[in-house]
């Protein structure tokens, strides 16, 4: 069986680094740096989740990205995952709200990021 591709939107070289330790034997990672480079990737592709960087340093932010990929017919559904140091009271329901459907924050346990997206790939695969 061929494994997911996943998309991660980050701009941190290190925050990359751990993403493919983490899920290189889960899924098949394919990375933006940026929400243009995103934006051009997804309708090129197609990925089974998206983890997103809320964050992103230039350019469009995760959520301005978010909102741009959602409104593509083929990715209305799609899993968004906010990876993101913003951790405040409301951060996560106000990502939520703006296109995202899952949430982490940064600094996350591997084992954390390791189980949603298992989790979440289990549900995509079950839904077909």
């Amino acid at each position: 069986m061929s494994l997911q591709k996943v998309l991660v939107v980050e701009d941190d070289g290190l925050s990359v680094e751990v993403i493919k330790l983490v899920l290189n034997n889960i899924c098949d990672l394919y990375f933006a740096d940026n929400g243009l480079k995103a934006i051009e990737m997804v309708k090129a592709d197609n990925f089974a989740i998206i983890l997103m960087d809320v964050g992103l340093g230039y350019g469009m932010s995760g959520i301005e990205t978010a909102q741009e990929i959602r409104k593509l017919e083929n990715y209305k559904k799609t899993p968004i995952v906010a990876l993101t140091a913003y951790a405040m009271d409301g951060d996560k329901e106000n990502f939520l709200s703006q296109g995202m459907t899952h949430y982490l924050s940064k600094p996350y346990e591997i084992k954390d990021l390791k189980n949603l997206v298992r989790e979440i790939l289990q549900k995509v695969i079950e839904e077909g």
